[in-house]
């Protein structure tokens, strides 16, 4: 039999069908389409647990970015053909091969200093210049046993990993994400919403939820103030999250009595003016029962 040409034979050959029998790797072909090439730069797919698609990070930040964009990352795995259903993702902070690592500029300032310091200095003229120079190997010291920021590479304390600012804004961030996964299911309960967010605590929990069902309950008293709602109508959909965190039940268990013990009639009416109990034309922004 002869033997097929190099060119020939890769003529033929495609991604797809690779994918086929490498999951990961057409998830690994795809991954800069589908969080861009600064993402994909700091991130890689690693493997299959299972549902579950676990990405490595270059640190602990890309990861908690990464989390908050779950929803549209999967949305983009769905459309590879082929791939088995994967239904969350999980991160770790590792190496990622292929990308370039940059030598820091206080690792470079470290060794020169250290190069330095095999070298003895010739003796202080005076008193002044002794303790010139003790100063100055006292600050360095103290430059050589502080950390670096994880994130923004600041100096700072050996036993902290972040600077107090970019942990301040990485707490935010996390608040954030919350925030927004309980508003786009507000019926899961603590142990649901760890499954996206690992390790959430039931005081972020909490704190996300009485944060959500004040700013709900503002734009609420607000069109009920106005007597009418704003042209998207998106007073429905908030109307409907503040029910579910309030009452704190699944959709099929809110019935008109609870919509109107939780929100009063004159608010129910403006929101959903058909027959009780139903949205107009089935809308589905008031929880069905």
């Amino acid at each position: 039999m002869p033997l097929r040409p190099l060119r020939d034979a890769l003529s033929t050959w495609s991604p797809g069908r690779a994918g086929l029998l490498e999951p990961i790797h057409a998830i690994a072909a795809a991954w800069p389409g589908i969080v861009g090439a600064d993402v994909a730069a700091n991130s890689q797919p690693l493997e299959l647990a299972g549902s579950a698609l676990v990405i490595v990070t270059t640190s602990s930040a890309w990861s908690q970015q990464l989390q908050m964009l779950s929803l549209p990352i999967l949305r983009g795995l769905r459309e590879i053909p082929q791939l088995p259903p994967i239904e969350r993702l999980t991160f770790r902070a590792g190496v990622v091969r292929g990308r370039k690592r940059r030598v820091p500029a206080a690792g470079a300032a470290k060794a020169r200093a250290e190069r330095a310091a095999q070298t003895p200095p010739p003796p202080a003229a005076d008193a002044a210049e002794a303790l010139h120079r003790l100063r100055r190997r006292i600050a360095a010291v103290r430059r050589a046993s502080s950390g670096r920021c994880s994130v923004c590479a600041a100096p700072i304390d050996a036993a902290a990993v972040t600077c107090a600012p970019c942990a301040g804004a990485g707490e935010r961030e996390r608040s954030i994400a919350l925030q927004r996964l309980i508003y786009a299911a507000p019926w899961l309960v603590v142990e649901e919403i760890r499954e996206q967010m690992p390790g959430t605590t039931v005081a972020e929990y909490e704190r996300a939820r009485r944060l959500l069902l004040q700013r709900w309950w503002t734009v609420l008293e607000r069109a009920k103030r106005a007597g009418t709602l704003s042209r998207s109508g998106v007073e429905r959909g908030l109307a409907s999250s503040y029910l579910l965190l309030q009452s704190r039940l699944r959709p099929d268990r809110i019935t008109p009595a609870v919509v109107r013990n939780l929100l009063g009639a004159d608010l129910e009416a403006l929101l959903w003016p058909s027959a009780p109990g139903k949205a107009p034309g089935g809308d589905s922004s008031k929880p069905t029962h």
